[in-house]
């Protein structure tokens, strides 16, 4: 198993973690994310796999799912339980890959390996956020936090360019990795003794 296929699978495993302890209360809580509630910000993260999978299985990219009421449909009323199919679901597809795949994307064929070494930002800072959201702290798998940071501080200003993304937040050189991958992915974060 490669590096990028192993970081991946424990973002997705750790964003399980955090949906498990969302209150059934709170999913309707807004997040950290503009215009999106809890239960929104899963549905997100619903159509980011469904998205990867799409890719990944030779189907093509798609545009991603922006209104706030599709989302919540996504979400479904146990945000959790929609998750989980989600999650087998990306885990069965992941399991039948070579990660030496080449498949086409919007940026022209990249490898499946590829593929995941960015995509793996997108369930890896939503658990946080989700986490944010539900007034937990998270602590990120410092080796997928590790292994992405530098092609997060590499794209620079090109990820809050797509706006998706809020600009880029200061941090000390010396952070720890899990606060500057935050800082450089927009969150507003309280620093780490």
């Amino acid at each position: 198993m490669t590096r990028s296929l192993q970081c991946y699978r424990r973002a997705l495993d750790t964003f399980t973690t955090i949906v498990t302890r969302v209150p059934a209360d709170r999913w309707d809580a807004p997040s950290l994310c503009p215009v999106w509630t809890g239960r929104q910000l899963t549905g997100h993260v619903i159509d980011g796999q469904q998205q990867i999978v799409s890719l990944l299985t030779g189907h093509g990219p798609r545009p991603p799912v922006t209104d706030p009421a599709l989302l919540t449909a996504l979400a479904g009323p146990d945000p959790g339980a929609s998750w989980q199919r989600t999650h087998q679901n990306t885990e069965r597809t992941l399991a039948a890959l070579d990660p030496a795949t080449v498949v086409d994307t919007p940026l022209g064929a990249r490898s499946v390996d590829e593929v995941l070494t960015v995509a793996v930002i997108e369930p890896l800072v939503h658990a946080w956020d989700l986490a944010t959201t539900i007034g937990q702290t998270v602590q990120l798998d410092p080796d997928t936090v590790t292994a992405t940071l530098p092609a997060v501080e590499a794209l620079g200003g090109q990820l809050a360019a797509t706006g998706m993304y809020a600009a880029a937040q200061p941090a000390p050189a010396d952070s720890p990795p899990q606060d500057r991958l935050l800082a450089a992915l927009g969150r507003r974060w309280t620093p780490r003794n």
